[in-house]
């Protein structure tokens, strides 16, 4: 039987009608011998951090997969229980886990996407920022979190060594083109596609930094999937075929990465060599059950911010 699946590529703002329109925890489908099986949908972020999401979604039957880039529609329709498994950053899961929204995490998948680039000349440590902006999308973000953190291990201190500026990734590129900031982070798939550009480079790794800092290989915990506690209390079967699958897509991406930008171009506004170029820049560490569990508590542990969960049923497990 032809796998089922309908992948909804969400690359502009989604208006608030679409997604209410096209949302729904549970959909009906036919499933193997005709009989009738639930599809559920799955919400991911519209960036090639989410190339294995996709792959991983192309292993099952009875998924309805959208990848948005509004992510505040996208956690309304999750806190409204419309929604049941939801891709977004490790911050933005604890954020509605501690505001008491019922979230679980099964796991985390990105370990390295977000780089310093800077326009006029190349820098090699964050020092050479001191007394500098550096733009970074908003406050408390899981962005400024790693990097004040990193600023700190270089004897700088946040916001009075270096100046922190919050504006949309979008808004700080245009400005970087024109040479009007020295330095912003980016996220893949940004970074691939201002890389080349006159006066511009990519200077520094943020996972790089936090191995160096930390003895490390394998960088820091970044974007998780969570799930409806209910829903994945009624649906382990579906939550452990997802891991399962994800896991696969995983290796598929950092064995066969030309072949797997193939299965998903389609999905993506940027040409192939973008994508292959974001895709090796992405650095992918699976984890779940007490490895996960243990990754992000060091994580928080590590950049002194107290890790505040309302419940045990955060972290995911198999009654």
């Amino acid at each position: 039987m032809k796998k089922f699946l309908l992948v909804i590529s969400v690359i502009c703002l989604i208006s608030a009608s679409l997604l209410t329109a096209c949302s729904s925890a549970s959909l009906t489908s036919i499933g193997k011998n005709g009989i009738s099986e639930t599809t559920w949908q799955l919400y991911a972020p519209a960036s090639t951090s989410s190339i294995p999401v996709i792959l991983a979604a192309n292993k099952l039957e009875n998924v309805e997969l959208v990848l948005y880039s509004d992510q505040s529609q996208a956690n309304t329709l999750f806190i409204r229980g419309e929604i049941p498994v939801l891709v977004t950053g490790l911050s933005v899961g604890l954020d509605l886990n501690n505001n008491q929204v019922p979230i679980s995490i099964v796991n985390t998948y990105v370990s390295g996407l977000s780089y310093l680039v800077t326009y006029g000349t190349p820098v090699q440590s964050l020092n050479e920022l001191q007394n500098q902006e550096i733009y970074i999308p908003f406050e408390g973000s899981p962005i400024e979190e790693v990097i004040a953190y990193l600023a700190e291990q270089e004897g700088l201190v946040w916001k009075q060594d270096i100046f922190p500026v919050y504006s949309p990734f979008d808004a700080s590129i245009t400005l970087l083109k024109e040479g009007k900031i020295n330095a912003v982070v980016l996220p893949e798939p940004f970074v691939s596609l201002v890389e080349g550009q006159p006066d511009i480079f990519v200077s520094l790794s943020l996972s790089d930094l936090w191995n160096q800092a930390n003895f490390s290989d394998v960088g820091y915990p970044q974007v998780g999937t969570f799930v409806n506690p209910e829903w994945a209390k009624n649906n382990p079967q579906e939550v452990e075929a997802f891991n399962l699958a994800l896991e696969e897509a995983i290796t598929e991406v950092t064995q066969y990465p030309s072949i797997s930008i193939e299965a998903v171009e389609d999905h993506y506004p940027f040409p192939a060599k973008v994508l292959l170029n974001s895709l090796e820049r992405t650095h992918y560490n699976f984890l779940n059950g007490e490895a996960m569990r243990t990754a992000i508590k060091n994580y928080y542990s590590t950049i002194g911010k107290r890790l505040n969960e309302n419940n045990a049923a955060f972290y995911y497990t198999i009654n």
